[in-house]
């Protein structure tokens, strides 16, 4: 469904019907358009499979309560969908489309726990959902028996460095409200001392035949090694085929709650292909319905994503430095930047400046920091310091449209988003005008977060 096509059609006081999963994107579309509800056959011939359509992150805040929506939606099977296209093909159809809705607040649980590491107040998070669609084993029971797997691990040989495991509830029906609400309560200290986030969803899936992944790219090289090294199953090739929640880098779902506070994040896991056997997303034809029961898990592929997460955190809270190449992300900047100069017709020379100027610092910060051997040192210290600077510049700078302290919707989402949306304005006079404002800040913004990582890296080399 695209913009597009929803503007072409007549849907004022109509109910739309549709082919597909029902996600926050398209419903704001059609209520826009003036649709009085919404019916989607599902992609499954077999199976409905629950979904969430509002794009607010967690609980709202003043400037987004409104933005829950209020349109009716519900999915049908294919059967009766067919049955529904054939008497729209033949004419006027009246419907009825009646649906119960309960938007409250209440309070909920939030586990969260922590072993400090020995050499550092750094430290690693790694979370999981404890909310579910029914019996819900494969999502996300496995999960969180990996979470525990994990802790149980490092609790009987903490690390240099620590980790923080959370066990999210409201990961669907509060759309991430409980990471959420714990990123708030913690932002500070994230800021400070947290360094990367690795989410753990649909483990130990029946018939998974590759590892799915997606990362920053400060992590990329070293998440890839681990995948290969620590994995028997082979990777799927950019992360799969892009119909599991995006490409190769992480997007706007799967408690994604950390991105303003500067955490680098990573998700990896096996996953089917999608299609019949896989479902619509990679989690099985049984995701997100009553079918996903204890005889879906397969327990070597558990326990091999477990060898996978207990190796990753290994490298994130025991190298000598964190395992972060900053200057990977640079260069991610600077490809997304050509992009949109080439999708617009832009220049923007000085970002190419400010970027120059920030290669060239890593370039000397790198130096100095690949020769540390050791956590405890006070290189490894300033070192530690620096990384964690570079990623609360950067990591917003690349993701972040919103304040560092405020959650991005729900919704498709493209690095740069701000700065792509307003190099791409093509309007009337007073919508280029004001686009024009528009980039100008984000630009600003943008150069002034390179030059604040460029400072950092300087005064690392100057004091080393």
């Amino acid at each position: 469904m695209t913009e597009e096509a929803v503007a072409a059609a007549d849907l004022d006081g109509k109910i739309a019907f549709t082919t597909g999963l029902p996600t926050p994107e398209p419903i704001q579309l059609l209520d826009a358009a003036g649709a009085a509800a919404v019916i989607y056959q599902s992609v499954n011939a077999d199976q409905l499979h629950e979904m969430i359509v509002t794009p607010v992150w967690g609980t709202p805040g003043l400037d987004d309560a409104e933005d829950i929506p209020d349109l009716p939606v519900a999915q049908v099977t294919h059967d009766a969908g067919d049955w529904l296209r054939e008497r729209c093909a033949a004419g006027r159809v009246e419907a009825t489309v009646t649906t119960e809705v309960t938007t409250e607040l209440t309070t909920l649980p939030c586990p969260v726990g922590r072993i400090d590491g020995t050499e550092s107040d750094r430290y690693m998070v790694v979370g999981n959902h404890v909310d579910s669609w029914y019996e819900g084993i494969t999502d996300n029971a496995t999960a969180m028996a990996a979470t525990l797997e994990l802790a149980r691990i490092f609790a009987e040989d903490p690390p240099a460095r620590g980790l923080v495991f959370g066990f999210w509830p409201a990961h669907s029906t509060g759309r991430y409200a409980g990471s959420a609400w714990w990123a708030d309560q913690q932002w500070l200290d994230l800021r400070e001392n947290g360094v990367a986030y690795y989410h753990l969803d649909l483990n130990g899936l029946q018939g998974a035949d590759g590892l799915w992944h997606q990362e920053m790219a400060e992590l990329g090289d070293e998440h890839l090694d681990v995948l290969e090294s620590a994995g028997d199953l082979p990777l799927l090739d950019g992360g799969g085929d892009g119909n599991f929640l995006g490409a190769d880098r992480p997007a706007r779902n799967s408690d994604q709650s950390f991105w303003g506070a500067g955490l680098t994040s990573l998700l990896s896991g096996a996953r089917l292909e999608p299609g019949e056997a896989g479902g619509p997303v990679g989690g099985g034809w049984w995701w997100h319905t009553p079918a996903d029961t204890r005889d879906k898990v397969d327990i070597g592929v558990l326990a091999e994503e477990t060898r996978i997460a207990v190796a990753l955190a290994s490298r994130i809270c025991d190298s000598p430095t964190l395992p972060h190449d900053f200057r990977a992300t640079v260069a991610d900047v600077r490809e997304q930047v050509a992009a949109v100069e080439a999708e617009t017709d832009r220049e923007f020379a000085g970002v190419h400046d400010d970027l120059d100027a920030l290669a060239d610092a890593l370039e000397a910060a790198y130096g100095v920091i690949e020769g540390v051997d050791a956590v405890g040192s006070d290189t490894a210290a300033a070192a530690e310091d620096l990384q964690v600077a570079l990623g609360n510049e950067l990591v917003p700078a690349l993701y972040n449209s919103v304040r560092d302290y405020d959650q991005e919707p729900a919704l498709p989402h493209e690095p740069l988003p701000e700065l792509r949306r307003a190099a791409g304005v093509d309007g009337t006079r007073r919508e280029e005008r004001f686009a024009e404002t528009t980039l100008t800040r984000e630009v600003t913004r943008l150069r002034h977060r390179l030059r604040n990582a460029r400072e950092a890296a300087e005064r690392f080399v100057e004091t080393q």
